[in-house]
């Protein structure tokens, strides 16, 4: 399915403008110049200044483009099982991470969600543990968000 991207870039400007205003709600960190608000202020900046852009590239289009067009592979098998498999592996976070932990949780939901779409193996474990340990190391250490240790909370660094 395609809508029609002034339509899409009005609902993405809503939603930039939406986290915009709520980015500001978020408290300040004392000792910190940046507090937990930079990151959601950045991503809604970008994604307002993506949404614009296609905003006015869909008013440019103007009638070409159809408001909605429905594609024949809109129910494709393959396309349910990976809609299935990102949405069990949200699920399986929410669930898993305070118990299991970040390190545990995060590894796995990447190695399934790689090889759901056919990356090999040894890429699929490399990448989804090399990248989980990163993205722990830039949030734990560096923006300060604390992620769950859950039963590695022994070792915690």
């Amino acid at each position: 399915m395609r809508f029609h991207d002034a339509i899409v870039g009005l609902v993405l400007l809503i939603g930039a403008l939406a986290l915009l205003v709520y980015a500001q709600t978020l408290p300040a960190m004392q000792g910190q110049q940046f507090g937990p608000g930079v990151f959601p202020t950045l991503v809604g900046a970008g994604l307002g200044i993506t949404a614009l852009i296609l905003t006015i590239r869909g008013l440019a289009a103007g009638r070409r483009q159809a408001l909605v067009e429905i594609e024949d592979g809109l129910f494709d098998p393959r396309g349910a099982r990976a809609v299935a498999i990102v949405l069990g592996g949200v699920v399986f976070y929410l669930l898993a991470s305070d118990w299991l932990g970040f390190l545990i949780v995060a590894p796995l939901v990447l190695l399934a969600l790689f090889r759901s779409q056919r990356v090999g193996w040894v890429t699929a474990i490399v990448v989804a543990v090399v990248g989980s340990v990163m993205i722990h190391f830039a949030f734990y250490s560096l923006l300060r968000v604390p992620l769950p240790w859950g039963i590695l909370t022994p070792i915690a660094w």
